[in-house]
């Protein structure tokens, strides 16, 4: 994902937090708020309760791409999107993860 799609700024994140809707899955919160930049930006939000810096790094990559993948889907829309993983997220495999964030992308009505 290019780092134009990714929030950065702890600015940008309270705004999500403060501003924003959320929606929960067993592993995952996905928070997101309209922005008013003209395409979408996703950060992650993994605490160390998650895992060591091995398996976070490697959860942050396969959230990466789960977006990477949902991308053509989400390009016309300007929202900012914020994701926080819970405990004994770091076990799962891509495929759960790649579902859940569909299940929440979906529930939240940016796809169909």
């Amino acid at each position: 994902m290019q780092s134009e799609f990714r929030l950065r700024e702890n600015r940008d994140f309270r705004r999500v937090f403060q501003r924003g809707r959320s929606l929960a899955t067993g592993r995952f919160v996905l928070y997101w708020y309209k922005s008013q930049s003209n395409r979408f930006r996703v950060g992650f939000s993994i605490s160390k309760k998650v895992g060591n810096a091995v398996e976070r790094n490697r959860l942050k990559r396969r959230l990466r791409a789960c977006f990477q993948e949902f991308s053509p889907l989400l390009q016309d829309t300007s929202v900012d999107f914020v994701v926080i993983a819970r405990k004994g997220s770091s076990e799962a495999t891509y495929t759960e993860i790649h579902s859940d964030i569909y299940k929440l992308l979906k529930k939240a009505h940016f796809m169909v």
